[in-house]
């Protein structure tokens, strides 16, 4: 019989997060499957940085939907998904009650990828994409990863609190400290193409995520040494 009462703070989260690897095993965590957990968890719980981005129709989840995501990981994989006119068809409908959830795919695609790291980047992602793919989440009937499952990492607090820019924006941060950027912006038009599903659209959208991960990625691998990485939750 595990005691939790002995166990620190940080091994109860590890046995949390810890899914069995085991054929036919189905996942199970560190506490439902303790021998898998003791056999496979030496060395899993390194750091698996993802570095992530979302577009939406407005800065607030309950007024937008989510466009698209876009995310790399530290060892350079990419990941992307966007909605589609198939996903805008099957949310369709003339009751005005109905709460718009196109983007409820594409919502637990980053919700899955993100639950296979254990930690998440982005630039300030902790005032704007997170709050917003927890809420998307939560409207959309998705679990989203409680509080200590997984932690954050944001650049644009590094550059608030060790920097001293006119800006702390990603585009100012990489076009200063980085040398280069790749921001460009998403028009009312872009968006409102992305909101019938027309290709052009999405595919700019598309594009301007990409980008913004790339220059993150870059921002934060140039700035990280000048600040603690904290075990913030996300």
């Amino acid at each position: 019989m595990l005691d939790v009462y002995k166990m620190t703070k940080a091994e109860i989260l590890e046995r949390q997060r810890f899914k069995c690897p085991e054929k036919g095993h189905g996942s199970k965590s560190g506490f439902e499957h303790p021998a898998c957990y003791l056999k496979h968890a030496k060395g899993l719980f390194q750091e698996k940085i993802l570095f992530f981005d979302i577009e939406a129709e407005d800065l607030n989840a309950d007024y937008g939907i989510m466009f698209n995501w876009y995310a790399i990981d530290e060892d350079g994989k990419h990941f992307e998904d966007f909605i589609t006119i198939d996903d805008i068809k099957k949310y369709k409908s003339s009751d005005r009650n109905v709460e718009p959830k196109e983007d409820t795919r594409i919502v637990k695609s980053l919700v899955e990828l993100m639950s296979k790291y254990t930690r998440v980047c982005g630039h300030y992602s902790c005032g704007y994409d997170l709050p917003f793919a927890r809420t998307r989440a939560v409207i959309d009937k998705i679990d989203f990863p409680a509080y200590g499952m997984l932690f954050q990492s944001d650049s644009w607090v590094i550059l608030k609190k060790k920097f001293k820019l006119s800006r702390n924006s990603l585009e100012n941060g990489c076009r200063k400290l980085v040398g280069v950027t790749h921001k460009d912006k998403l028009s009312l038009s872009i968006k409102h193409g992305c909101l019938r599903g027309e290709k052009w659209a999405m595919d700019l959208s598309r594009l301007h995520c990409k980008q913004d991960v790339i220059d993150q990625k870059a921002l934060f691998e140039l700035i990280k040494g000048y600040m603690r990485k904290t075990k913030s939750s996300i």
